[in-house]
């Protein structure tokens, strides 16, 4: 079975997800774990990435904080096809109204696993769910989680046809933005009753899917769905 690894992610702009190849892309010089395809892309990133742009030197002072920085963003690079897919589907566009990407955004709250066999498996996810802006401000407020720089990156609205997503990790966070090809008519028009089996127990898949580390497990998430609304032979 192909491994999550096989993909590369390198050539990706970390702003608009645009692959463009790695010979075109621009890593961040002061981080090193950011790439952009553009000018423009690194200029309008700068104010969420900003926050959290730690100067590269400064790892040495602390090597843990820096392999946990490092591992989340390799997973991230390794999952984000996944994520977007599992971000859509748990936002069941088709029930509801035009406005939900604007209004919601997609989490998942990971930990590290002991002895990970493979980078696409250095983290299992134990929690997720689609939260309004402001719920996810109050409870990150609760574990003392939400600074000004994060109450901006939550409440950065790029419209109703842009998804965000917000990745939890201990005492890192992560915010992913993506635009959807169509402008979201694909998954606004899709048939009703097989947007809301999508959306039912997609955070147990996500989760065999993140601890197996196996990409085809979001098409098993697919099945299941599809089998919910297959009418019961005669």
């Amino acid at each position: 079975m192909a491994s999550i690894e096989e993909k590369d992610f390198k050539g990706r702009c970390s702003y608009c997800n645009k692959d463009v190849g790695r010979d075109k892309v621009k890593t961040c010089s002061r981080c090193r774990l950011v790439r952009y395809c553009s000018k423009e892309c690194q200029v309008a990133s700068w104010k969420t990435h900003k926050s959290r742009c730690t100067p590269r030197e400064s790892y040495a002072q602390d090597p843990t904080s820096h392999a946990l920085n490092t591992a989340l963003s390799r997973w991230i690079n390794n999952w984000r096809d996944e994520l977007h897919n599992w971000c859509l589907w748990a936002f069941d566009l088709a029930n509801h109204p035009a406005d939900r990407l604007a209004t919601h955004i997609f989490v998942i709250e990971l930990e590290r696993r002991p002895n990970p066999p493979s980078p696409s498996q250095f983290f299992k996810m134990h929690g997720g769910g689609v939260e309004t802006r402001e719920g996810l401000i109050n409870g990150l407020r609760k574990i003392d989680g939400a600074s000004d720089d994060t109450v901006a990156c939550v409440n950065e609205n790029r419209g109703p046809d842009t998804a965000q997503i917000v990745v939890l990790c201990e005492d890192l966070i992560r915010f992913l933005w993506f635009s959807l090809r169509d402008g979201g008519a694909s998954f606004r028009n899709r048939d009703p009753a097989f947007s809301r089996a999508m959306a039912e127990g997609w955070v147990g898949d996500m989760k065999e899917a993140v601890y197996t580390g196996d990409p085809a497990a979001s098409k098993t998430h697919l099945m299941k769905a599809a089998m919910r609304i297959v009418p019961p032979p005669a």
